[in-house]
């Protein structure tokens, strides 16, 4: 009685450690396959980043906080390593005129990041963007230049 219970026991702690082990080796081979160093670090040194609302110092958001957030969105999202390597330009403020017509979705991947930005605002309880609320504000008319 006392070698079956012990055969039972090792037979579900492997069975523990098999579906375990299966469920974070995709994991560990999917974020080997996207290098985020650098994007990180330009992301942390990016001055637009600093400057955003609820990431300036004494907030309970760090700028590091913040773009590791935006690196985890990238691996769910499934972002491409040259997509990331174009935000890396992007943060360093690097992306030339050839990039920009040589990578023909650049205009789709920044409104992407944009909506990847704003979900870890959201998560992460900072502000979102006034900028969307200055686009649909009313105009007054007195505000139009007029023609003369």
């Amino acid at each position: 009685m006392v070698d079956g219970l012990t055969r039972g026991s090792i037979i579900a702690g492997l069975l523990i450690l098999t579906t375990v082990g299966a469920e974070t080796a995709p994991k560990q081979t999917s974020d080997s396959k996207l290098n985020t160093e650098a994007f990180l670090a330009a992301c942390v040194a990016d001055p637009v980043v600093t400057d955003e609302p609820g990431l300036q110092s004494g907030s309970k958001v760090s700028v590091q906080m913040y773009c590791e957030c935006i690196v985890g969105k990238y691996h769910d999202k499934k972002l491409s390593q040259t997509d990331v390597d174009m935000m890396t330009k992007m943060h360093k403020d690097e992306i030339t005129d050839e990039d920009a017509t040589s990578y023909p979705k650049l205009e789709d991947l920044m409104e992407k990041n944009e909506g990847l930005e704003d979900e870890c605002k959201a998560s992460l309880g900072m502000p979102a963007n006034k900028d969307d609320n200055e686009e649909s504000a009313p105009v007054n008319e007195e505000d139009i230049p007029q023609d003369e």
